[in-house]
């Protein structure tokens, strides 16, 4: 080719050459006929050896200047017919359809007869464009003159046309000729494919590959590969992972898949949702996953994603992202991972800030993460990036609804309360705004809240959001009776057992009235006491703050008052600060006749960790009136393994502290337990099952303790409760508890023997 190509030039610069020496010598002489005969001649001869070397040119891919020879040549209207041709044909090769096009209306289609290559290359200039029907009227005439490939593509602008019966009868009449023609049997499949038949498609494909899997020939294991590779390419961009998957396998267990292939293989695995295969494949097949193709990179990682293995997806979005073949669902995903290991935040608010600057459009696709964030319980990761796209659209409304609605979903009553009232703020927000106050209030018993916003529903009455929170509102609950009963008796004979009846009533939107009656008997072995109490009190609530207080009259002996207030600061869902100040009885047989009663402050600090942890810490002192005083402090952690709602399985761990200033005053004992230090810690185990109307719950718990000085004990208790829904407004529990302990405190030895057993029943009717 390198040859004619030079001979082509030295012919043409040849002749051009002569033309330019003639020139000049009779441009002042009146030229003979048989002179003007000879130029024509010579100027034939010139134009045609620049046709010659344009169309060289072309072959060689070098089509600007082919087609910069050509223009040249084909600017005379009168110029022949071969360089108008051959200026359409190389346009059309050179990827100029628009020109090719403009060549064949405006000039070609005068011409007496077309030759077979220039119609079948116009035709692919229209195929291109998408002129599908101008493609098949000249692919029908090629294929009606003789030309058997003229039928395939004839057949595959039908398709494009949707003519599908007339293309499927062509495909038919080639492979009753051409029982081996793999195009036809991928063109019959790709209609399979356009009718939704991907099975079809798939068992027609099947048929090809059997006909054709097992000869030697390399040409045909060639098209077979090709066959693999282009069908495996329809189907996954017709949604028929399964297919694609199978019909690529081979090639990938017998290495022969292109590079293209064993990207297309993973894409299918990942898009079928098998990733567990995908990773595999794509650490198989990539050692260095560097020299890949971006989309079956993007795969990989985004199947690690799914398997939550953020560091592998990291290393590869970063390669993509580094040689500059990054689309923005890269970096997007790149924050996502980064968020999702939970060591680099910092770097991934820098990526997400990025994409939320730069539209609105894409702020709305990172509030997906948000809320997979929240259903993961990552609780805080979710808020930060709700909090730094509202920050940059302040005035969207869709944002902050959209927050409030997970933060509701999520049972983050307080949170959402604050973005509804956020939300009503703006133009345009109303039904839901003020639904969302109206539902979010009346859980958290703020129901002067949600009577305001209530208010303003009235208009939107006809709005289903808006029925539905003002049915709420009025179903919302005013009061409530219950009755406990418990009993419980201990190792050192210690034995108590008491009975009491609590109700309350709203009378205003933030204030209820409380009463209760109960008794209490407790002995320690050598004689029995009964403590009755009479109790009246209050309790103040907003979305914020809870007030209650207890004003306690008891009679054992005597008559004993005391007081028990209470007071929680709510900081969102997840946190909450207690503060308590009770002055209580000691409940003990012998410090009961003595009137003996304890001044007690306690401070408590309650964190929900996302949605499965929830710790606890708790420090307490009391005052006793004979001058002795006790400290406490307590730590819990509950953590959530499984929930499906069916059936939750937790952990819990506790750890307490409790010590006495005094063992002796004036000499003695005080008449109640007063130990240096009682320690107990401990581990267990915690199940639910969840059903209709009742529900079942046991715990299994593992512990040691002592009273200081004497030897720690192992002890170990199994409890069971059953709840059952009465009602909407009525509901009973009974649960029982039964430990053991070794014995070395009491010098028993280290058996396992009794250490406890408590019951408790209730029963609540609410309104």
């Amino acid at each position: 080719m390198r040859i004619k190509r030079v001979l082509a030039l030295l012919t043409l610069v040849f002749f051009l050459g002569s033309a330019v020496c003639y020139t000049p010598v009779r441009a002042k002489e009146e030229p003979s006929p048989a002179t003007l005969g000879q130029s024509a001649e010579m100027s034939y001869k010139n134009r045609e050896a620049a046709r010659e070397y344009a169309v060289t040119l072309a072959r060689d891919g070098e089509y600007r200047p082919a087609l910069a020879i050509l223009e040249n040549l084909a600017a005379d209207r009168e110029a022949e017919e071969d360089i108008v041709s051959d200026y359409a044909v190389v346009a059309a090769w050179a990827g100029e359809y628009t020109k090719a096009i403009q060549l064949y209306e405006e000039r070609i289609k005068t011409f007496p007869a077309m030759p077979d290559y220039v119609r079948i290359n116009v035709a692919q200039a229209y195929f291109k464009t998408g002129r599908f029907n101008d493609a098949w009227q000249l692919y029908h005439q090629s294929a009606m003159s003789g030309n058997k490939k003229a039928r395939l593509w004839e057949a595959e602008s039908l398709v494009h046309m949707e003519r599908f019966d007339e293309a499927e009868r062509i495909y038919s009449t080639l492979l009753e000729e051409q029982p081996d023609n793999l195009a036809a049997y991928s063109g019959k499949a790709n209609i399979l494919l356009a009718r939704g038949d991907a099975d079809g498609a798939a068992k027609l494909i099947e048929t090809a590959v059997a006909f054709v899997d097992g000869q030697s020939d390399p040409a045909l294991k060639a098209s077979l590969l090709a066959l693999r590779g282009g069908m495996a390419a329809q189907f996954i961009r017709h949604d028929a992972y399964r297919q694609a998957i199978v019909l690529l396998r081979p090639a990938i267990r017998d290495k022969s898949a292109t590079v293209q292939m064993q990207c297309d293989y993973v894409l299918a695995l990942f898009l079928y949702g098998d990733y567990q295969t995908a990773v595999k494949a794509g650490e198989q097949l990539w050692p260095n996953y560097r020299e890949i193709p971006a989309y079956g990179r993007r795969a990989l990682a985004d199947s690690y994603l799914r398997l939550n293995l953020p560091k592998q997806a990291i290393s590869i979005y970063c390669s993509i992202l580094e040689q500059g073949e990054s689309l923005p669902s890269d970096r997007h995903s790149l924050a996502y991972s980064y968020m999702l290991t939970g060591s680099k935040e910092k770097q991934a608010m820098a990526l997400y800030q990025e994409l939320i600057n730069m539209a609105a459009e894409q702020a709305m696709s990172i509030t997906g993460d948000a809320d997979s964030f929240f259903t993961m319980g990552r609780y805080e990761a979710g808020k930060k990036l709700y909090q730094a796209i509202i920050h940059a659209y302040p005035d969207c409304a869709a944002f902050r609804q959209q927050f409030a609605a997970i933060l509701y979903r999520q049972g983050l009553i307080r949170e959402a309360y604050g973005q509804y009232l956020s939300l009503a703020a703006l133009p345009g927000t109303q039904p839901a705004a003020n639904s969302g106050i109206v539902n979010t209030a009346v859980l958290g018993g703020d129901y002067y809240s949600a009577r305001l916003a209530a208010a303003g529903l009235d208009k939107y009455s006809a709005n289903p959001i808006a029925a539905q929170a003002l049915r709420t509102f009025e179903g919302r609950w005013q009061g409530s009776l219950a009755v406990n009963a418990t009993g419980s008796s201990d190792y050192k004979g210690n034995k108590d057992h008491g009975i009491q009846l609590t109700g309350e009533q709203r009378v205003t939107d933030r204030v209820d009235i409380l009463a209760g009656i109960g008794s209490t008997w407790i002995s320690d072995g050598q004689g029995e006491t009964v403590l009755r109490t009479n109790s009246v009190g209050g309790r103040y609530t907003d979305m914020k703050h809870m007030v209650q207080l207890w004003l306690d009259q008891g009679r054992s002996h005597g008559r004993m008052d005391g007081y028990r207030l209470t007071t929680s600061r709510y900081f969102g869902e997840q946190s909450r600060v207690d503060f308590n100040i009770s002055r209580t009885p000691v409940m003990d047989a012998e410090a009961l006749p003595g009137h003996m009663m304890t001044t007690e402050y306690q401070l408590a600090y309650n964190r929900q960790i996302g949605r499965k942890d929830n710790l606890s810490v708790m420090m307490a002192t009391a005052n006793y009136p004979d001058s002795n005083r006790r400290r406490d402090i307590n730590l819990d952690w509950d953590h959530v393994m499984v929930d499906t709602g069916a059936k939750q399985l937790s952990w819990f761990g506790y750890a307490d502290r409790t010590g006495f200033k005094k063992q002796m005053i004036d000499g003695l004992e005080p008449v109640y337990e007063s130990p240096r230090c009682r320690e107990a810690y401990g581990l267990g185990l915690r199940q639910r099952w969840n059903f209709t109307k009742h529900y079942w719950e046991t715990s299994f718990e593992i512990g040691v303790g002592r009273d200081q000085p004497e030897p720690m004990d192992t002890s170990s208790s199994l409890r069971a409760e059953y709840g059952y829904h009465i009602s909407r407004n009525q509901a009973l529990a009974v649960s029982v508890d039964y430990g053991l302990r070794t014995g070395y405190s009491t010098g028993t030895g280290g058996k396992p023997q009794f250490s406890d057993r408590q019951y408790n029943v209730s029963y609540q009717l609410s309104w």
